[in-house]
């Protein structure tokens, strides 16, 4: 749990129907007019018991990965440099301040949703609002097409 290798023993990588149903999400780290001025992103929320968060990579892949605080506490050289290295979009200020834990400002949104159990259907709901947003964002909006 100390090492490297943590996140990805833990990352479920996602079919490319999730990249092509978040083109903004994916695209952000590439376009610095983006929501993120041109960071990767990642959507997090959390509950009583741990983490979920989806991350939009620089290279397209969508990898979605939970942890327990305690886990998440064991790995703490990872979840520093992560916090550092990713722009946060989360649902409500309290999600924002338990991610935290360097207690230095991160880059962030917050875009508001009830998805503190992690359900699946609330998770996937809030992700299509925050590409909705992110498409009125960057080079991305003029060229974003309806679904």
């Amino acid at each position: 749990m100390h090492d490297k290798t943590f996140f990805l023993d833990r990352a479920i990588a996602r079919s490319l129907d999730w990249a092509g149903q978040y083109p903004a999400l994916s695209y952000a780290a590439h376009d610095s007019q983006s929501l993120s001025n041109g960071r990767q992103v990642v959507a997090a929320a959390i509950s009583s018991t741990g983490v979920r968060c989806v991350f939009f990579s620089a290279i397209g892949s969508v990898l979605d990965f939970t942890a327990t605080w305690h886990e998440l506490g064991r790995a703490k050289t990872w979840w520093y440099f992560v916090q550092r290295w990713y722009f946060w979009i989360v649902p409500d200020r309290q999600t924002l301040d338990r991610l935290n834990v360097t207690g230095l400002a991160l880059d962030h949104l917050i875009v508001p949703a009830c998805v503190g159990d992690l359900e699946p259907g609330a998770y996937r709901t809030w992700l299509d609002a925050i590409e909705a947003r992110a498409r009125l964002c960057g080079s991305l909006a003029s060229s974003a097409v309806d679904v």
